[in-house]
């Protein structure tokens, strides 16, 4: 009644807008009221199950001892089906509780490592894949334990563990660096389907940005350490298979890196061959080439093993196929073959000496093919030197004469040096006088014959009516 009386009395506009509102703040308040209820109904089933359910006076609690006695005590028990039963039985009870999962972890792995029944071991690490799910901070220390289960004895343990650890890794709950390593080393295993599996694995690892080039180091690192007792074979087999992956530039530019400064960690010659073959995997441009040769410092000593400068030789041909920079590779294949020549010497050689000769070497690039107009340039340049080469042993006092008319290009003859200053004429001073009125009475003769009174040609220098002795057909034929 109150509801008719309000909608007669309001307006329709009005009425509709109280409306909304109300309906709005009334969903809000059930919406609060709904997510803590949620919450508090999370944490009371979570209390239930840590307390009641396997622990404390709960019906399934009096289970919980007996199953632990008889998983610890397998020589009471020596029955693999009771082993076995009692085993998935703890399993499922630590699902529940926390509290019980901590308590029974490390006789869990126990089990796992020491159960003669093969199948006890597949089932402990199937159900160790549910608890790494449901508690991942448990967990996190024993990881160790279950990639030692790659090495088992048995097949089926073997590849059970492959499948938990892919399934793991690939959702991201278990970290791959650290032990990634055994995994690799499965790609070798004797049976044809632990190997496909891990191929398998890595194949889906390698869809990830950068995942197999973040564990590439470490894995060269572990398979190259000679306490593993892995033979060079299955080693270089192994990385042929994960370098497929590594197929970009700065990937290889930054693995190069890494890879040159492990030599100076290495032990043994061992170490020296598979870090050397493996850098002789990778594809190289100019600026992977380069950084090669920047860190020639890192392994320059073991230039001197045959196989390791062997391997450098292949990456100098395979680089060859790539890199444009003919100077670049003219350098580097210099300098490997400095240092193979100074590391396998008399041993005389040190480090800071040979690094100190190695860098005065300077690679010069082969000259350009000469054309015909270097030819002839060249040609040129040695004519004139020779003429210098003759001026020079034999230097003329050199005159100068009037130009004829009629001959305005022909060049000075020098006067032979052999000739001394008693061969010259000196002018005659007295009859200096005569000689110039002679020369006047010639000159207006020619100016008038000619007409052309604005050249007027002065009369010859009397030094120039000097003798000189003619030059030599010989000197001429030179000039």
């Amino acid at each position: 009644e109150l509801f008719k009386s309000l909608q007669t009395e309001m307006e329709p506009d009005i009425l509709a807008v109280v409306m909304e509102s109300a309906t709005d703040a009334a969903e809000e308040e059930l919406g609060l009221q709904g997510a803590t209820a949620d919450d508090a109904e999370v944490e009371h089933v979570r209390q239930v199950l840590e307390r009641e359910i396997v622990s404390g006076q709960g019906y399934l609690a009096r289970f919980a001892p007996l199953l632990k006695h008889i998983c610890s005590s397998p020589q009471l028990y020596p029955c693999h089906r009771i082993q076995n039963a009692a085993v998935l039985a703890l399993c499922k009870f630590m699902l529940v509780s926390s509290t019980l999962c901590e308590d029974n972890i490390q006789l869990l792995f126990t089990l796992l490592e020491k159960s003669t029944d093969e199948k006890t071991r597949c089932n402990i690490m199937i159900l160790l894949h549910d608890l790494i799910i449901r508690f991942p901070n448990l967990l996190v220390n024993w990881t160790n334990k279950i990639y030692a289960r790659l090495s088992d004895e048995s097949v089926k343990v073997r590849s059970t563990t492959i499948r938990v650890l892919t399934n793991l890794i690939l959702n991201d709950m278990v970290k791959v660096k650290g032990n990634i390593s055994e995994l690799a080393g499965c790609l070798e295993d004797e049976d044809p389907k632990i190997r496909s599996l891990t191929k398998l694995f890595f194949a889906e690892l390698s869809k990830k940005s950068n995942a197999i080039y973040n564990v590439m180091a470490d894995i060269i690192s572990h398979l190259s350490d000679p306490e593993t007792g892995r033979s060079k074979d299955h080693f270089q087999s192994i990385m042929k298979y994960l370098f497929e992956f590594i197929d970009k530039d700065k990937q290889a530019e930054s693995l190069v890196e890494k890879l040159c400064h492990r030599f100076r960690a290495t032990r043994c010659d061992r170490q020296w061959h598979d870090l050397s073959f493996c850098l002789s995997l990778l594809s190289y441009s100019e600026k992977t080439l380069k950084k090669l040769l920047d860190n020639i410092a890192c392994y320059h000593d073991k230039l001197a093993d045959t196989e390791v400068y062997s391997n450098f030789n292949l990456i100098v041909e395979k680089a060859r196929k790539n890199v444009k920079s003919e100077d670049l590779l003219n350098d580097f294949e210099t300098k490997l073959r400095f240092c193979h020549d100074k590391a396998g010497g008399d041993g005389s050689a040190g480090t800071d000496e040979i690094l100190s000769q190695m860098k005065d070497l300077i690679i010069k690039p082969p000259p350009p093919p000469a054309t015909r107009q270097t030819r002839a340039r060249g040609r040129k340049k040695k004519e004139s030197s020779s003429e210098e080469e003759e001026e020079e042993e034999e230097p003329a006092a050199r005159t100068t004469k009037p130009v004829r008319r009629g001959q305005p290009g022909k060049r000075k003859q020098p006067v032979s040096s052999t000739e001394s200053d008693d061969d010259l004429e000196l002018p005659n001073i007295q009859n200096n006088t005569a000689s110039s009125a002679e020369d006047s009475d010639d000159f207006e003769i020619s100016v008038r014959t000619s007409g052309r009174a604005g050249r007027k040609k002065p009369p010859p220098p009397a030094a120039a009516k000097s003798k000189s002795k003619p030059v030599t057909s010989s000197r001429r034929s030179k000039r």
